[in-house]
């Protein structure tokens, strides 16, 4: 017999773990034929949200969160019933896998393994003890796999990944943050839900144990960078632009820096008045078309990537340009970060700025990949959003 009916609780067991990981594509390809198919698929609710930059404009430099006690904690989206109460004494078996070895295991409660998979990690395990429900769950987790169990059909279902819910502050730009880092941690199977702040997932153990990381991080942390970001093409007027002289007329010491990168530089400046004489500066050199504007919302020490074409205009909604951020906060204000201008055939250029809150970020001289003698202008404000509650 290798179960004996349980009234108390016994120890739990440690095994080994193998990882696995799928990533998903969430977005839809720009461009499609406007039929009424087509323009059901395309709908993205999220679009509306991110392409615009009222909201973050209108705010203060720092913005504050108030976090509830439910607020980032990630719990399976079904109830689960409860195991039967049997203690497992020295089960053992070799080079068996997963499924297999449930179903030996829980012959004897008359309890039939289903699965939703076509393969199972291979285990080994020797003299294993403790409750049933212990066991079972020590073993999943070994597999990377999720169970749950129907006690009226005696059911015990496997499945390599589980619904998830996390509890998000209901504050849109945050949900924006933590839906960025979680896709730029591979993990885009996500339902967000705008009204109630809750993000609906399908997760493997992987993912979910990626999830619990940053989930930590930000708590931790408390800190997220919002970049209100605006992309502009410049066609110079003349055969080539000066920026000599419109740096000249807007007042060198206005810059706060200028670094270099494989191609073209990235200023620093004050925001507010400076950026809008920058802009006059350039018009007197330039055609100046707006592209696209939308929100870069990043956890600190996390990456997150705007692509131009998600709110571009129909000129750029094919643009395969994106721009990618990668923060460190630090406590005095400042912020050490990464800007790198990327593109389906590589990267264009990187930049490295310690600049602070409320600067102003432009990247300028980066050629645009679809039209010839057209610049891309990137300008970025920076501003903070803190959360706030609790520890």
């Amino acid at each position: 017999m290798r179960l004996k009916y349980l009234f108390s609780i016994a120890l739990p067991i440690m095994l080994a773990s193998v990882a696995s990981a799928q990533i998903f594509n969430l977005y839809p390809a720009s461009g499609a034929v406007n039929t009424p198919t087509k323009s059901v698929t395309l709908l993205n609710i999220e679009t509306p949200f991110r392409c615009q930059t009222d909201d973050i404009r209108n705010q203060k430099i720092i913005t504050s969160v108030k976090v509830e006690k439910d607020d980032f904690k990630l719990r399976l989206a079904n109830t689960l019933d409860e195991l039967p109460r049997y203690e497992v004494n020295g089960y053992s078996f070799e080079e068996m896998p997963l499924d297999e070895a449930l179903q030996q295991l829980v012959e004897e409660a008359k309890i039939e393994v289903f699965t939703d998979d076509e393969t199972y990690v291979t285990l080994n395990a020797k003299d294993i003890y403790g409750e049933l429900s212990v066991v079972i769950d020590e073993l999943t987790r070994a597999g990377e796999t999720y169970y749950k169990y129907d006690a009226k059909q005696k059911g015990l279902y496997l499945s390599r990944r589980a619904n998830f819910e996390l509890k998000l502050p209901n504050n849109r730009v945050l949900m924006l943050g933590v839906l960025d880092a979680l896709r730029g941690a591979g993990i885009e199977n996500i339902t967000p839900n705008w009204n109630t702040g809750i993000l609906s997932l399908l997760l493997t153990r992987e993912e979910e144990e990626r999830i619990q990381e940053l989930v930590t991080q930000i708590m931790k942390d408390g800190q997220l960078l919002v970049a209100d970001t605006q992309v502009y093409a410049l066609t110079s007027f003349n055969t080539n632009g000066n920026w000599d002289k419109i740096i000249q007329s807007f007042g060198a010491d206005k810059i706060h820096s200028s670094n270099n990168g494989l191609m073209g530089k990235l200023l620093s400046m004050d925001h507010q008045t400076s950026s809008k004489k920058l802009m006059q500066y350039i018009r007197q050199y330039y055609q100046v078309t707006p592209i696209s504007q939308g929100m870069a919302v990043v956890p600190n020490g996390w990456k997150m990537r705007f692509d131009i074409n998600r709110c571009a205009n129909a000129a750029y909604a094919q643009s395969q340009i994106s721009v990618l951020l990668y923060p460190h906060l630090k406590k005095n204000g400042r912020i050490d970060t990464q800007v790198t201008i990327d593109s389906t055939s590589g990267e264009l250029s990187t930049f490295k700025v310690n600049t602070a809150i409320d600067d102003e970020l432009a990247v300028i001289g980066i050629p645009d990949q679809n039209n010839v003698g057209v610049e891309l202008l990137t300008i970025m404000n920076l501003k903070l959003l803190r959360l706030v509650g609790g520890k």
